[in-house]
């Protein structure tokens, strides 16, 4: 049954309201969410920064912490050192020292330290500051932190006294002492050194701390030793009690309100605990200075945001209008056009029937637009009224201008056929791509169109892609691949050349270790902007992949342009790379390779411009270098050793010189070091100049140190009824296998497949072996020694060992490098500086041998110095087990005479 008009009026009605209904809600909840997000984001962002900023306050007094506790840690580490040194040369002169010798024991530059020594009774023994030690001191030395301290506890460790004014001076003094232990380990008497307790702390900048920062040291004990203030901070106020508990962790941060400290100034406080000492270094940061910048900001941004409210919420009001309007509109026009939609077809093809019109000469002149619909009629570029009726020759818009009547025509003779058609590039939305399939019945023909230029798109989109570098937008590494070879025609047709230009990035790995790999791929895509900058406009820029890139020059007609290209690109890298982390500076070194000069073809062109930007590395990176042949034929022939290297390892290809070295007194060899030579099948007895540096670098230094190991242990295990079996034999081992292979293991199993015991072989190690990782050394050491094989420093003087290294990692014999030997009896420094190694070895009980021995004048000397063994040409040279003398009893200079 009908509805009457009334209700279907009134339902009408009700349906527009609703639909205009929803724009006078909807844009006030839509400004009254974006004003509560924009306030709750101002909030979060205000709240952001106050946490930056105490982060930064934190970080800046940390900063602060970490290098006064780093600095205080090298400086209680010298006075410490200090202390040892001063102790082992009392010991050493009997506790009858003389102040010059003092000073050549310390050195110089720590002469001017206040240094005292007591006897266990409290007498003074020796000073070189009585300033700092009046008679009211002296007398109540006894009750002094330092004597009770060292008397009370057993330890033999530095203890760091309290601060302590000493009558008649201005400053007050921090003293250091450490016991003087006689052979017995029984207390022989006290060190002490006296320093100004105002230098304990190093200056800093007023700006990092505020005007009431300040840097403290304090001791596990609670009491402060020092203190520093660059403000208006004068004094150190008192240490409230929630700091002190919190200083019992190494570091960490705390704020300190200032009623906590008395003085009504706030605090951001960070500690750092000293390495191997019982102080805590404490920074404290003003608050008040720092929040005051922060405050400003903030109520700008308040008032900023008030602003932005009310600009909101006149835009609302105006939107709110305009879309009643607009809504009301659209409706009205929506329910007239909602019959005209039901009466019309859906779907996404268009479809028209077409006949062929026939010519003059009865062929197929044309076909006319029998029916079609609304979609089809505007693949033909007009509608469906239009069409209707009209030859398509007579169309020019659409799918009728890219002229597929052959495809109509082998349809009415085949039956169907079906192709797809790129049309004019017209509006961004229109299509550009269309498939046609037409099927032949009753002599008429149906045609389907369908819009594929989303397929299309997505097909040449995934074929970009697969040579597309994601992260830069150049083209990759198979682009190149594909697009290289017809190149290198066209150059051959033109008679011009291709250059291939391998571009590496200097320092990148460092970008990534420092600013994290987010920032390197930001470098990574302003290098690729700067190299498409730099090239010509003809030019292709490829990634291959990493830090890769390669450019290609096209159309070259000679070498002077492809390096003129190469200097654009250096230029184009002077400046550094800016990212969301910091600034990055990054070089390149760039190898060029020309087509047909350097190679013929695309395999080999690649590779000589990748080898020439190797050269180009090697020489100092940052530049450029041309393929050069010489180069290419070197790094040939260091494959070739490299692989001649690794089968004289595999077939043990290698015998061992033993050169001897002397005791001082005696003169008679106390023992043999053992130097391996590569006797090669085609060159000879080659040295270890020839191959040590290569076994290096490509690793093959391991086995061919396991392999040196085992022969000097089968050389000896022969040697063990004959005169050679008292005698030990040094073996050295290199930085690499010391720290890369267990070598405890290695000598260990040789000693046991040979019989033979640990004390007969010896182990140099040079300095650089010892500071990769100093715990896990000392351990290996220890190992080692308890094999019974004494441990030999070769090369001193040219790394990096210090005084408390050599004492912890228990080193038997000290080898002084030939470099010092030389200057003996040159300059008067060589003897200073041969007497200071000495006596320190000395001090430590280490044996003392000069390498690099060469004249008589050099025995002399280093026998007025109390060396203990020599090594050297003069002496004996290196040579083959057979050749040794026959007899090691007799003086040097009677087996030097046969």
């Amino acid at each position: 049954m009908d509805r009457p008009k009334s209700i279907t009026l009134a339902s009408r009605a009700l349906r527009t309201t609703r639909a205009t209904a929803l724009p006078v809600f909807a844009w006030p909840f839509f400004g009254l969410v974006v004003a509560c997000t924009c306030w709750v984001y101002l909030i979060q962002v205000l709240d952001a920064e106050r946490l930056q900023f105490e982060r930064s306050a934190y970080e800046a007094a940390a900063r602060v912490a970490e290098s006064q506790a780093t600095q205080l840690s090298r400086d209680l580490t010298m006075i410490d050192q200090i202390l040892v040194l001063v102790g082992s040369h009392w010991q050493a002169v009997g506790g009858r020292p003389e102040q010059r010798t003092l000073d050549e024991v310390i050195g110089p530059d720590k002469a001017i330290l206040n240094i005292a020594v007591f006897s266990p009774d409290g007498a003074m023994l020796f000073t070189n500051s009585p300033a700092t030690w009046p008679k009211q001191e002296l007398d109540s030395v006894l009750r002094l932190p330092f004597f009770a301290e060292q008397k009370r506890n057993p330890a033999d460790t530095m203890f760091i006294g309290p601060p302590r004014k000493v009558p008649g001076l201005e400053q007050y003094f921090i003293r250091f002492s450490r016991k003087i232990l006689d052979v017995s380990g029984n207390l022989a008497g006290i060190v002490v050194i006296a320093f100004d307790s105002e230098e304990m702390i190093a200056p800093y900048d007023s700006a990092v701390l505020g005007r009431h920062g300040f840097v403290t040291s304090v001791g596990f004990d609670g009491t402060a030793r020092a203190f520093r203030a660059v403000g208006e901070q004068r004094k150190l106020p008192p240490l409230p009690s929630s700091l002190r508990f919190a200083l019992d962790s190494a570091a960490g941060n705390i704020y300190v309100a200032g009623r906590d400290f008395g003085d009504a100034f706030s605090r951001f406080i960070s500690w750092k605990r000293v390495d191997g000492y019982p102080i805590v270094v404490v920074a404290a940061a003003d608050q008040a200075d720092a929040q005051a910048a922060l405050n400003e900001r903030r109520l700008a941004s308040i008032r900023v945001a008030a602003g932005a409210n009310l600009v909101l919420i006149v835009f609302v009001f105006i939107a709110t209008m305009m879309s009643m309007r607009f809504h009301r509109e659209r409706r009205e026009l929506e329910l007239s056009q909602a019959a005209y939609r039901k009466a019309t077809e859906g779907g996404t093809e268009g479809f028209f029937i077409c006949k062929p019109v026939h010519g003059g000469d009865s062929a197929i002149a044309d076909y006319c637009v029998v029916d079609c619909n609304e979609r089809g009629a505007g693949f033909l570029g007009s509608s469906r009224q239009a069409v209707t009726g009209v030859n398509l020759g007579e169309l020019r818009g659409g799918l009728a201008a890219a002229s597929f009547k052959p495809l109509l025509d082998t349809a009415l003779r085949q039956g169907s056929a079906a192709d797809d058609f790129q049309l004019d590039a017209g509006r961004e939305r229109e299509p550009q791509h269309l498939r046609v399939g037409a099927v032949e019945s009753q002599g008429v023909l149906a045609v389907t169109v369908r819009d594929v230029t989303l397929e299309k798109s997505h097909m040449a989109d995934l074929e970009r892609r697969g040579n597309e570098d994601l992260l830069t937008g150049l083209p990759n590494r198979a682009w190149i691949r594909g697009y290289l070879p017809g190149m290198l025609e066209r150059a051959d047709g033109a008679g011009t050349k291709v250059a291939v230009l391998f571009v590496d990035l200097d320092g990148f790995k460092l970008v990534n270790d420092t600013f994290g790999h987010g920032a390197g791929d930001e470098v990574l895509q302003h290098v690729a902007k700067r190299l498409k900058v730099a090239v010509r406009p003809n030019d292709h820029v490829v990634r291959l992949g990493g830090d890769e890139f390669v450019v290609v020059l096209e159309l070259v007609g000679n070498q002077s342009e492809a390096e003129h290209v190469a200097e654009r690109i250096l230029h184009a890298f002077h400046a550094p790379f800016s990212t969301s982390k910091g600034t990055a500076s990054v070089g390149t070194s760039i190898g060029i390779s020309l087509y047909p000069l350097d190679a013929r073809d695309m395999e080999a062109l690649y590779q000589h411009a990748d080898l020439a930007m190797y050269q180009a590395k090697t020489s100092g990176k940052n530049r450029y270098h041309l393929f050069n042949p010489a180069f290419h034929e070197a790094m040939h022939q260091r494959t070739r050793r490299e692989k001649e290297l690794r089968a004289a390892i595999a077939e043990n290809q290698f015998v061992l010189h033993y050169q001897s070295r002397v005791d001082c007194k005696s003169s008679k060899v106390t023992s043999l070091e053992a130097l391996v030579r590569w006797n090669h099948p085609t060159e000879g007895l080659l040295g270890p100049d020839e191959f040590i540096g290569l076994a290096e670098e490509t690793g093959l230094i391991l086995n061919l140190g396991e392999l040196v190991i085992d022969l000097v242990c089968a050389q000896i295990a022969q040697w063990a009824q004959g005169v050679y079996g008292r005698v030990p034999v040094s073996i050295n081992v290199s930085s690499r296998q010391f720290n890369e292979r267990d070598i405890r293991e290695s000598i260990a199993g040789a000693l046991a497949r040979h019989g033979i015991e640990g004390s007969s072989v010896e182990i140099e190690l040079t300095e650089s072996s010892m500071v990769v990782d100093p715990r896990r050394t000392a351990d290996n050491l220890q190992a080692i020694h308890a094999l019974g094989v004494k441990l030999l420093v070769d090369d001193f003087g040219t790394g990096y060992s210090s005084l408390s290294m050599l004492h912890n990692m228990s080193f038997d014999v000290l080898k002084v490098d030939k470099s010092f030997t030389s200057r003996l009896g040159v300059d008067a420094n060589g003897e200073v500086f041969f007497r200071a190694i000495i006596t320190m070895a000395h001090s430590l009980g280490m044996r003392v041998v000069a390498e690099g021995v060469e004249t008589a004048e050099q025995v002399r000397i280093l026998e007025a110095l109390q060396c203990d063994e020599l090594q050297g040409f003069y002496l004996f040279r290196p040579v083959p087990a057979d050749e040794l003398p026959q007899s090691l009893e007799l003086p040097v200079t009677e087996l030097a005479a046969r």
